[in-house]
């Protein structure tokens, strides 16, 4: 990463590594970092009629502004965004599970949470790109305070169980291969639409935060609430409320660290052409990591009312470090009401970093669907998980 002080004459805008000077932006630091990853699963399983994919990937660009205040008030303004090529039937998690056989009297119910559906036809999306982090932080003794365009609370003091792998996890994966993947375990109700979030100063371990959603349909790469697909009634958030506790402490006479966090996000429904008003959608977390020397053990826990069927994931795994290697193993299952769905997933790996810069994830990983008891489908294959810090 590279700083430079920033600073203006007149109206022209210079960046130096200079010593700052007066001036309206005198005494800031500009940071710019990037990140690359890829993913490839050569000779996987198609799960029936979803054929897998054999590369995904994301590159990721972020700008930070910041600067700190004679009276110790840290003031930043953060810009960036990511291009990623995902499965494209499932891109941003949501999508359509099976081969579209079951028929709906009427328009075929999405998920409010995980924008998961057995109806409508096949989607195929390209590659997307999104601006998905525009906002300011101010960060005092009273605490954080951001507007914009971020993540919500929830989901930013997320604690789960670890892996080596970054983005094609087991759970909550930033892209999947499989396209059958249904294990969702982050609370990411309101994605990276413009919010307003408020965390407290970490006191004896703990920090409680919250967050305020205007409209939470900003079709984010994680999370894509903002589709419009012929057959199913598209849900629509509004009121977007957020409450997160999140603690994170050492304990010297052991040695261990404790992390954990619970939350709490539900918000406004409206479903289909006529945005009819639904039932409130509601979103519950726990979570929980033990890391002492060489050995990280954790898990976490999620359900949703989902707008119209109860939904539930659960994960957990454990890392160990031996020399300069990383090796994780971790396994978890959903069960969806809505898609009348259950879905169960394992992954194991080892991964090594090179350079500072450099992780390369090799492993093997699992998905597996059940529909309704009926028929089960699954996708085995290798993950060759490649990241490039810039």
């Amino acid at each position: 990463m590279r700083q430079w002080t920033v600073y203006t004459f007149g109206s022209v805008l210079l960046v130096s590594p200079a010593a700052a000077q007066d001036g309206l932006l005198a005494n800031w630091v500009l940071d710019a970092e990037g990140e690359l990853i890829i993913a490839l699963s050569p000779l996987r399983d198609d799960a029936g009629t979803t054929e897998a994919e054999i590369a995904t990937g994301e590159i990721r660009a972020e700008v930070r502004l910041e600067r700190v205040l004679q009276n110790g008030v840290e003031v930043e303004v953060r810009v960036g965004g990511r291009a990623q090529l995902d499965h494209p039937l499932r891109a941003g998690f949501s999508g359509r599970l099976g081969d579209g056989s079951v028929v709906f009297d009427g328009l075929a119910p999405r998920g409010a949470f995980t924008g998961l559906t057995l109806g409508g036809p096949e989607e195929d999306d390209p590659v997307r790109a999104i601006v998905d982090t525009a906002f300011l932080r101010i960060d005092g003794g009273y605490g954080e305070l951001i507007g914009g365009r971020d993540i919500g609370v929830a989901r930013r003091f997320h604690v789960g169980s670890p892996s080596v792998f970054r983005r094609h996890r087991i759970a909550s994966p930033a892209f999947d291969t499989s396209g059958i993947a249904t294990l969702l375990t982050r609370n990411d109700l309101t994605g990276p639409s413009a919010k307003i979030s408020y965390a407290t100063p970490r006191l004896l371990g703990l920090r409680f935060g919250g967050s305020y959603t205007p409209e939470a349909n900003l079709s984010g790469l994680d999370r894509d609430p903002d589709r419009d697909v012929p057959g199913i009634a598209e849900p629509q958030l509004e009121n977007g409320v957020e409450a997160a506790l999140n603690f994170s402490r050492r304990f010297r006479r052991s040695g261990a660290r404790v992390r954990a966090y619970s939350a709490y996000a539900r918000a406004d429904l409206e479903i289909g052409p006529d945005q009819t008003n639904g039932p409130d959608v509601d979103v519950w977390s726990i979570g929980a990591q033990v890391e002492k020397g060489w050995f990280t053990l954790g898990g976490d826990w999620l359900t949703s009312d989902n707008g119209g069927g109860r939904y539930r994931a659960w994960s957990t795994g454990m890392e160990i470090a031996i020399s300069k290697l990383r090796i994780s193993g971790e396994y978890g299952q959903s069960s969806d009401d809505l898609t009348r769905t259950d879905g169960q997933a394992w992954s194991v790996g080892v991964a090594r970093e090179y350079w500072d810069r450099i992780q390369i994830g090799i492993g093997v990983q699992q998905q597996s669907l059940d529909f309704d008891k009926l028929s089960d489908t699954q996708s085995t294959g290798p993950v060759i998980e490649i990241a490039l810090r810039f």
